[in-house]
This record gives structure tokens, C-alpha cells and sequence, in this order.
């Protein structure tokens, strides 16, 4: 009479088993990646670990504008236009063959989908750069750049000064109106954005920059990394009203040092 019950038991197991198995085995497959076409071998590990869901598309509306051929490996600019697309969530700028990666992420709040900074090149590398937007795609696009290499590795030339620390955080910036409802903001901070990775100098760079509105509201937050090039060089285009109007940067180092600058939108468009 007990033998039913038992080899019922024994039948479920089994079938539950294969569903566990099933299911893990679903949820650790590969998920299909589009071919890149900068051919890079660090392709697949840069999708796994910075655009992370189920849909990725190389897509030329991401323009990415750097010099090719690389005259200065410690300050490398690149300009990134996503306007093209809608409803942006966040940018994330890679240079795949550096020892460290990830250049920084931007979330526009209330920006263009834009942003223009300089970046340390260990060697020839892939500059990639994923836009996420609202719909969870990535939407990825890149410039191969050949470079002879060591921007990462060098000491910043703040260190040829031993009185570096005293300009730290001194900044120089412009605002102008593009349009009604847009500003241009161009600023050079003073940091030696330590990579930590030449000899004798800890990691020490910025690694926190807001833009905020005089209200305190949000319209640019960004994260920094340590292949940004030393004294930071960055160009945003934050949303603003029509007449003149405040606007205040905040930024951080990694030794919790923090810096604020006020700066003024003017209400006429510069021609």
C-alpha cells in the first residue's frame, strides 16, 4: 500500500529536477551579441560587465568623434552625441584595452544626450560608448585609435610641482546659450586624476561631478574614473529656462574633498 505514494514521490522528484536543471540552464546561457565591428577581443568581457540586460545594437546614431591617430596618449578628446535618440537613461564610455576600462557614466536628467571630455590611452585601443535608453537597449557604437601607449601608467604632471595640492579643485568655465531651452557648459578642473597605477603615487582623482539647477535640482550626474585625464575637461549641455539663470556644479575626489562652482547661463543666445 506504501509503494504508490513512494514511486509518486520519486516520479515528481524527478521532474522537478529536470525543471531546476532546465530553468539554471536557461538562465545561464549566453545572450546573443551582435557583431562588433571593431573586432575587439575585449568585446564580449565589455558587454558582460557595462551593458548588462538582454538587448544590445550597434547603432550609428551614437556618434562618437575622436581623433584616430593619437597625438597626446594622456589627453585623448573624445566627444559623444546621443541626441539622436530618445528618452536616454545613461551614457557609458570604455576604452577596452586599458588596464582600467571604464572612463565614466553619465545620466543626462535633464541635459542633451551629450558630453565632451579627455581620456588617458594606455595603448591602440577601442573608445566604445553604450547609450542606454528607456526601453532597456543598449545602444553601442566606437572608434578604433592607434596610440604608442603609457597614458595610464605615467605620473601626472601636477607631481613635477610640489606645490600641486594648492590649485586643487581651482576651475575655469564657460556657459553660453545655444537655444531657448539649452545651455553649453565647458569647464577644466584642476586635479591630477591619480591612476594609482605608476610607481610611488596612490589612486587619488575626481570621481563625482552634479550639475544642478539654483532650485538644487539635478541635471547632470556623472561618475568619473581614473583613465579621465588629469585637470578634467568636460562639456555638457544641461536644460535650462529661457531667461538667465543659475547653475550650480558640485564635484568630489576620492579623499572626500568637495568643490562647488556657481556659474550663470546668460539669457541671450551667442551667435
Amino acid at each position: 500500500m506504501r509503494g504508490k505514494p513512494i514511486a509518486r514521490s520519486i516520479v515528481v522528484g524527478v521532474i522537478v529536477g529536470w525543471l531546476c536543471l532546465s530553468g539554471s540552464a536557461l538562465a545561464t546561457a549566453p545572450r546573443a551579441l551582435p557583431e562588433d565591428p571593431l573586432q575587439s577581443v575585449m568585446w564580449k568581457n565589455m558587454a558582460e560587465r557595462f551593458f548588462p540586460g538582454d538587448h544590445i545594437v550597434i547603432d550609428q546614431r551614437v556618434i562618437v568623434d575622436i581623433p584616430i591617430e593619437v597625438e597626446d596618449q594622456m589627453q585623448l578628446p573624445v566627444t559623444v552625441d546621443a541626441t539622436e535618440l530618445k528618452d536616454v537613461v545613461e551614457i557609458v564610455a570604455l576604452a577596452d584595452l586599458n588596464p582600467i576600462p571604464h572612463i565614466l557614466t553619465i545620466r543626462p536628467l535633464k541635459a542633451q544626450a551629450f558630453i565632451g571630455f579627455r581620456v588617458k590611452v594606455e595603448q591602440s585601443t577601442p573608445i566604445r560608448v553604450g547609450v542606454l535608453t528607456k526601453d532597456g537597449v543598449w545602444h553601442v557604437n566606437g572608434v578604433n585609435v592607434s596610440a604608442a601607449g603609457g597614458g595610464c601608467t605615467a605620473p601626472a604632471n601636477a607631481h613635477s610641482n610640489s606645490q600641486w595640492y594648492k590649485t586643487l579643485g581651482q576651475a575655469r568655465a564657460i556657459t553660453k546659450r545655444e537655444s531657448p531651452g539649452s545651455a553649453r557648459l565647458a569647464m577644466r578642473l584642476r586635479h591630477p586624476m591619480d591612476t594609482g597605477l605608476a610607481p610611488g603615487i596612490p589612486v587619488f582623482y575626481m570621481n563625482k561631478l552634479q550639475v544642478r539647477s539654483a532650485s538644487g535640482e539635478a541635471l547632470a550626474d556623472l561618475e568619473l574614473f581614473e583613465p579621465v585625464s588629469e585637470n578634467p575637461t568636460l562639456t555638457l549641455k544641461p536644460l535650462v529656462g529661457d531667461g538667465e539663470e543659475e547653475l550650480l556644479v558640485y564635484a568630489r575626489d576620492t579623499e572626500g574633498n568637495e568643490f562647488e562652482y556657481p556659474l550663470t547661463v546668460p539669457a541671450e543666445i551667442e551667435q
